[in-house]
């Protein structure tokens, strides 16, 4: 018997190298698709890290802001409490004025009458009988008004 050669025989070195390739192009493929893919579920994991960072630092500020507004009800609170003890202090200060206009008054208006009544008694010494009569000494029972 004679044998036939194989008419397949001399391509099946190209075919190999082909199928070589081929799966080297599949194996790269699949680890450009695995590497993508652990590449995205990082992208992924970051991007729920920053969010948790973003949710806790926005929490934060609205802590802050809170206080802050807590500090300016309260200092709006002793802005207003000052103007109120300005306020009073104030009318307290032009009731101590009138009260010092009246006393000056009452003040003037007694030594006029201490004035008048010396006047008045330096008359009666220089009359001879009012003299007399202030060298008397009067009951000291009896008030005199």
């Amino acid at each position: 018997m004679i044998a036939t050669p194989d008419p397949a025989r001399p391509y099946l070195a190209t075919i190999r190298v082909v199928g070589y390739c081929l799966l080297a192009g599949v194996v790269l493929i699949a680890g450009c698709n695995l590497g993508q893919r652990m590449k995205s579920a990082d992208a992924a994991d970051k991007v729920a890290a920053a969010g948790k960072a973003q949710a806790k630092a926005e929490q934060l500020a609205a802590d802050r802001l809170a206080s802050a507004n807590a500090c300016g009800a309260a200092l709006a609170d002793v802005n207003r409490d000052t103007a109120l003890a300005k306020q009073r202090a104030d009318d307290w200060k032009r009731a101590a004025e009138i009260a010092d206009a009246r006393a000056a008054k009452a003040t003037s208006a007694a030594a006029a009458a201490a004035a008048r009544a010396d006047k008045a008694l330096q008359a009666a010494k220089a009359n001879a009988t009012c003299r007399s009569q202030l060298a008397i000494e009067l009951c000291p029972e009896i008030p005199l008004l």
